[in-house]
Formats: C-alpha cells, structure tokens, sequence
C-alpha cells in the first residue's frame, strides 16, 4: 500500500481548474470531475430526459437551453436490452453510448461494485469514457448501505478515483416516502446528499392537464452556475425537450379560459375559495396558491378588478372588468370589526 502523503499545498499554489466552457458536460448540472444526483418519484420521467440529454451529447447541442459538449458515455442500468431497445427504436441515440444492462444477477457484493468502478476507470484511461450514468443508484449499492451513512460513504467513495480522472456522474436515484422538503427529496441516509457535488430534484410542474408533459427541475451545487429552478415540456408526439421560460404565465394563459367562464356566470365578486367551489367537476382544479397567482396577474393585466383588502374580514374579490360592480349573493361585505 502506497505511503499517504500528509505534505499540505499551500492554496495560492493550486492548479486552476479548467473553466465551466470546457468542463461542463451540461452546463450548471454535468461537470467533469463532479458528482450528480438526479432524483425523482417512479415513473416522472427520470430516464426519459436521461434518454434526451444523451442525444444531445453526441453532437455537443444545447439540451433545455444548457450547452453541452461531445462525450462518450457508459449507461449502467436496472434495465433491460429490449426495454432500452424499444426506447430508441424511433429516436436513435448515437454510438457515443453504450450499455451495461443487469451486469449483476442480484445485488452486487463490494467486490462486484469495485469492479464495475475499475472496468469505468480503465476505459477512462482508454479515453473511451466521460460520463458514467448509474440508473437507478440504490440497485447497484452492495449490501443493504443505502441507509447505512458509514456504508454507503464506503461504497461511494471509489467514485472520486473516477472523477479525479476528469470523468463526471450522474446517479439516478429513488425519494423519500411522504412529502420533503426542497432539496432533501433523496432517499436512504443523508450522507449521499453531503456526498455529491450537484443535487437535482425532477418532479412534475403541477397536477393540472395542461402540465401534464411538464417537468419541474430544482438544484443546488457546489460550484457557481447551478440553475435553481428549470421548467421543460416533453413533446410526446416528435420526444423534443423545450425549456419553458415562464410557466406560470402560460398555465395561466391556458387556464385563463375556464376562469373567465366561471367569473362571467358570477352575481358579483367573488373569492378564490368560491371559484374553486364552482370549478367543473370535468376539469382538474388548481390549487388555492396556483388559483390566486392567475387572478392576481390577471387583475395586473387589467382582466378582472380586486376588491377588498387580502384580510380574513375583506378577502380579495374578483369580477370581470368592465363589467357591472357587485357582490357575491348580491350582497356587500360586512365592515371590518375594530
């Protein structure tokens, strides 16, 4: 076993690493050198943009709207050859990828997964390899480590042998159960979040028909350049990604519609509460935040006129502009006490 040199460097005389143009895989997300954990519920559509971003890292073309660079991937996966077959049948990937699909028969024992490592670090050293793409993490850890923050460390430290190399990645991963806060949506022991350089939470833009191809991504990193928040849609008809500039304005725009319908059949001015009372039942309804957002631009734009102060006693009420003032059940509000 090698000595460990404890001989420090002083900080003025460190190497400068290379700048984000020439480091990054996919801008503010995919860096040499980094980790990233990508994590999401089932079925959100974790491997579907994984299959998008590696198209794009063949030529090097921006994906949502982030450049990206040529590189040359390895795909370990839970997966199997047909379900991946069947994937890119139509939208062709390109030879810059390549696929390890169930390497193992089960769980791999610590012998099996530092295989796996040495077979990436040697194909690195080859130049074969920029990118190492573990879909999902939890089905390649040995043992049962995944909760266990000593384990796990154990298992995932080999990784820094491949990054220091100037190879990235990228983890997909599973969440927690029962809601989370931002930016603590991985599951298992909390050492993987303090491990990685980048985390990125992938869910769903909202529970509204019009966001139904709508993704949510919200990140936090190491390095400066890590977007907080991007929106995309999935065209399901051609597979194109399009980041979204400002989704809210467009859920309103489309939304805009049903609203208007329901404040044109009102007596007078309403609250939010009472539009969502009176929501079609054929309609999935917005939330109560998402709701008072469209009326609040809205009456921005000159659309509806507010009433009232925002208070418990003086809600704001909305009526259509232009239209005669009133009040909901033909009454006015009752002056507020005190």
């Amino acid at each position: 076993m090698p000595a460990i040199d404890f001989r420090p460097i002083p900080l003025d005389d460190l190497p400068c690493e290379p700048c984000e143009s020439t480091a990054g895989l996919w801008a503010g997300y995919l860096s040499a050198g980094d980790i990233t954990l990508l994590t999401s519920r089932w079925k959100t559509g974790k491997t579907t943009l994984l299959a998008g971003l590696l198209r794009a890292l063949g030529p090097g073309t921006p994906f949502l709207d982030r450049p990206t660079r040529p590189a040359r991937v390895w795909v370990v996966s839970e997966e199997s050859q047909a379900v991946w077959a069947e994937r890119v049948r139509g939208r062709p990937v390109g030879p810059h990828v390549h696929l390890l699909a169930r390497p193992f028969r089960g769980r791999p024992a610590v012998a099996d997964w530092l295989a796996l490592l040495d077979a990436a670090a040697t194909a690195r050293t080859a130049g074969r390899l920029d990118l190492l793409v573990i879909d999902p993490l939890a089905s390649f850890l040995p043992g049962r480590c995944e909760s266990d923050a000593a384990g796990l460390l154990d298992a995932l430290h080999p990784l820094h042998a491949l990054t220091a190399s100037g190879a990235a990645v990228l983890l997909l991963h599973h969440p927690r159960k029962g809601p989370t806060d931002p930016g603590s949506m991985a599951r298992g022991s909390g050492a993987l979040l303090g491990f990685v350089d980048v985390t990125v939470e992938l869910t769903r833009y909202s529970q509204l028909a019009t966001d139904a191809n709508r993704r949510l991504l919200t990140a936090e990193g190491r390095r400066p350049g890590v977007p907080a928040r991007l929106a995309y849609e999935l065209d399901p008809a051609t597979g194109a990604f399009r980041a979204v500039g400002d989704p809210g304005e467009r859920q309103f725009a489309e939304n805009w519609t049903v609203v208007e319908g329901l404040l044109r059949g009102c007596r007078g001015a309403v609250t939010c509460r009472e539009l969502l009372a009176d929501w079609p039942a054929e309609v999935p309804p917005p939330s109560d935040s998402t709701l008072y957002r469209w009326l609040a631009l809205a009456a921005a734009t000159g659309l509806v006129v507010r009433d009232g102060r925002g208070t418990r006693n003086r809600p704001w009420r909305y009526r259509l502009a232009g239209g005669d003032v009133g009040w909901a059940n033909g009454l006015p509000p009752l002056p507020e006490l005190g």
